[in-house]
């Protein structure tokens, strides 16, 4: 492990390779996703003093000293880890009021991590796409799929990019110059998700990440980012903040969509003809 490797060699590290050290471990899991030239910069300092850094710990250089932090993290995130740190916390705890409690932060802070104007750029974007695809792994498929299905009543030529085997090749080939891909993804990071993106960003498709930090994977990708809160008081990562934030999307894209109205009317039209509903 990094920490008690950096403990051990403190004292015969140099200065600079000291602050390095006391950077690194300041930062915590956001570092593991840093190329090696982002944390040169986030540093404030050559790319090859993070090599000799690396290698003053007994890593072959920056790639091993990364898969170390990126493996740490997904034993942190285990989930079965989490639910066992959880159980053993929560001892006698009001575990309803606390996650109520906790998703109540979490729509505060996302409200305080996006300005009006960073959604309005989002709803621009949606609006003028000729094609909007909404894609998530796991989880995150669940909010994707809520994007894609209120987006497709109040504009047309929304896509669900699926998970299934050989389906999403098959999907993202359609995607270029002109389109717009909407990609959430929260720890542990989908592979397919950020996959998707460099993708789309090689055919030049506008691209757009909502996920809980701006240097997770696709938020290093996207074009733009939208960032929420995530805590969760057990295994799994709260999705109140991404559902409230694809409900802030759909209604700047009905109010400011011309044919929205339109579109809508005809989604219904069908549904009732086709007797979907009850009432």
């Amino acid at each position: 492990m990094l920490a008690p490797k950096i403990q051990r060699r403190f004292s015969s590290l140099t200065g600079q390779q000291k602050k390095i050290a006391e950077q690194l471990l300041s930062l915590g899991h956001e570092a593991a996703f840093f190329t090696i030239s982002q944390m040169a910069r986030q540093f404030k300092t050559s790319e090859s003093a993070i090599v000799r850094f690396a290698r003053a710990l007994d890593y072959g250089g920056y790639p091993a000293l990364q898969k170390e932090l990126q493996d740490a993290i997904r034993e942190k995130l285990s989930p079965a880890r989490a639910l066992e740190n959880s159980m053993a916390k929560g001892q006698g705890e009001d575990i309803y009021s606390r996650i109520f409690e906790m998703d109540n932060e979490n729509l505060r802070k996302t409200r305080e991590l996006n300005a009006n104007e960073t959604i309005d750029r989002a709803v621009q974007e949606i609006t003028k796409a000729r094609r909007v695809g909404a894609t998530g792994g796991r989880s995150s498929h669940a909010v994707a799929y809520l994007l894609y299905l209120l987006l497709s009543q109040v504009r047309k030529d929304c896509d669900l990019l699926e998970f299934t085997p050989g389906g999403l090749p098959n999907q993202i080939i359609n995607y270029g110059s002109g389109d717009l891909i909407i990609a959430l993804s929260l720890p542990r990071y989908s592979r397919q998700t950020l996959a998707s993106l460099q993708y789309a960003k090689k055919n030049r498709c506008k691209t757009i990440a909502i996920t809980d930090s701006p240097i997770s994977p696709i938020a290093q990708v996207a074009d733009l980012v939208l960032l929420l809160g995530n805590r969760s008081s057990t295994y799994f990562n709260s999705q109140a903040s991404a559902v409230t934030l694809v409900n802030c999307l759909v209604a700047g894209v009905s109010y400011k969509n011309k044919n929205s109205l339109e579109t809508l009317k005809m989604v219904n039209k069908l549904t009732s003809e086709w007797k979907y509903h009850l009432m």
